[in-house]
């Protein structure tokens, strides 16, 4: 199997492995595999499988995320935290006050990019699912998409956070910097969405993704 340029540089340059060395690689569906190099280069490593270590299920109580788009590396940071954080689905939102559009041909080149910050988020914390990058939708088709999640929301106005909860799959929304408009207060409360607040704390957009799925995941007792 031969590496891209990135990962070979990574593997000789960063690392320093040389050929015969090992060294252990997931396949981003629950698959962990011990590798040895077989060509050590900077630019075109090659390495062959030498064994599997393991075959990990996908998570069924795991979280996920659904924030609102964010400007440059703050976005970068928020989907890498989400996914260290356990997110298995991360939904990318275009809401009604966000003021971040995307334009159609920009898109898929910043899909691939977030989807590498995942693949190396995962790669940073021992993560062997990647989670699933959902393009950017209206909270709406959002909510239409879900069929066992239950949606939780933080807004200043929920209730006080529990110290414990039985929250099977949640699904974490995380709107823009202008708040949920009417409309869209109007569908959570229509779903009998979970609203939780963070006392007088008011958070950057970047900050609350990890925040909340941090508060979450404590509440459920960190399952596996």
């Amino acid at each position: 199997m031969q590496l891209d340029a990135e990962r070979s540089n990574y593997l000789c340059r960063v690392l320093r492995l040389r050929e015969e060395d090992t060294i252990d690689i997931f396949d981003g569906q629950g698959g962990l595999y011990r590798c040895r190099i077989s060509k050590a280069h900077q630019r075109r490593a090659q390495i062959q499988v030498v064994e599997q270590l393991a075959d990990v299920d996908r998570p069924e109580q795991a979280p996920s995320l659904a924030m609102a788009l964010l400007k440059g590396q703050a976005m970068d940071r928020a989907i890498a935290q989400a996914t260290e954080l356990g997110a298995q689905h991360i939904w990318l939102l275009q809401a009604d006050r966000s003021n971040l559009p995307i334009a159609a041909e920009r898109l898929e080149q910043k899909m691939n990019h977030w989807r590498r910050v995942i693949a190396s988020a995962c790669e940073q914390c021992g993560q062997p699912w990647l989670p699933i990058l959902h393009p950017p939708m209206s909270v709406r088709a959002c909510l239409a998409q879900q069929t066992h999640a239950m949606p939780v929301v933080f807004d200043p106005d929920g209730d006080p956070l529990p110290s414990r909860a039985d929250i099977t799959q949640p699904l974490v929304f995380i709107g823009p910097e202008g708040g949920w408009s009417d409309e869209e207060a109007t569908l959570f409360a229509a779903q009998g969405t979970a609203r939780y607040r963070l006392g007088s704390t008011i958070l950057r957009a970047e900050t609350m993704p990890a925040v909340a799925l941090a508060l979450i995941q404590q509440m459920r007792g960190w399952p596996h």
